[in-house]
């Protein structure tokens, strides 16, 4: 007589039913990814936002500007960007390539704060910065007022 090898129905169940646990664990994990990602890439363009700032304010002492000099009494310096325009998208686009700044639309970010003028060189504002695909994901950066 002749032995057959192999597994049995039974055994064919339990695994799949296993898999289908495993499955039905880990597919919530997996769902949110895409809300995660937003607040990653939110999160991103803060960063840069806020190290393209500390690297403007920077060069502006570097080229001769002098930190808590009156604003109104400063002098534009040539290659540095102005933020006396404080947290808007027209700042922020100058700061930053490669992302659209906008009121609204989807792949965009919008960035909202203090507006107006600055005190003096150095002087600082928290802005906001909200991802337009999904308003709920926001990040902040410090700016700092350069001319």
């Amino acid at each position: 007589m002749r032995r057959q090898t192999g597994f049995t129905m039974i055994e064919l169940v339990m695994v799949i039913v296993i898999l289908g646990i495993l499955a039905a664990v880990a597919l919530p994990k997996f769902v949110n990814v895409s809300g995660e990602a937003r607040a990653a890439a939110t999160k991103g363009v803060a960063g840069g936002l806020a190290s393209s700032s500390a690297v403007n304010f920077s060069a502006s002492l570097a080229k001769g500007q002098v930190q808590g000099k009156a604003f109104a009494s400063a002098s534009a310096i040539t290659g540095i960007t102005d933020t006396t325009g404080g947290c808007t998208n027209t700042v922020a686009g100058n700061l930053v390539d490669g992302v659209t700044f906008a009121a609204s639309g989807a792949g965009t970010y919008s960035v909202s704060g203090s507006a107006g003028t600055y005190a003096s060189i150095g002087d600082t504002r928290t802005c906001t910065l909200t991802n337009n695909d999904d308003t709920s994901v926001t990040a902040t950066f410090v700016l700092a007022a350069t001319k």
